[in-house]
């Protein structure tokens, strides 16, 4: 599948990823994750009540929102649960 990020998603990730190497690691295996195998134990991928988008979990406070379309992921949010929720 192919990863296709928003502009939010790109700006929310220029945020999180400034000056934090280890967060840096920890997205780029979880969109690996995300890319090879969406319903990978450790994703925690779920679905949003009432809404055609899922959260996926990059650490225990980290959330990407995400949508399935045309057979491609769209990367819509990426921060903290309040932040994208």
């Amino acid at each position: 599948m192919k990863l296709i990020p928003s502009v939010r998603f790109v700006r929310d990730l220029g945020k999180l990823e400034k000056n934090n190497e280890r967060l840096r690691k920890l997205i780029g295996k979880t969109l690996e994750y995300l890319r090879n195998n969406p319903t990978h134990p450790s994703l925690r991928l779920h679905k949003l009540s009432g809404q055609d988008m899922y959260s996926v979990s990059v650490t225990m406070s980290i959330r990407i929102i995400i949508t399935f379309r045309y057979g491609d992921i769209h990367l819509l949010r990426i921060g903290s649960h309040e932040e994208v929720y």
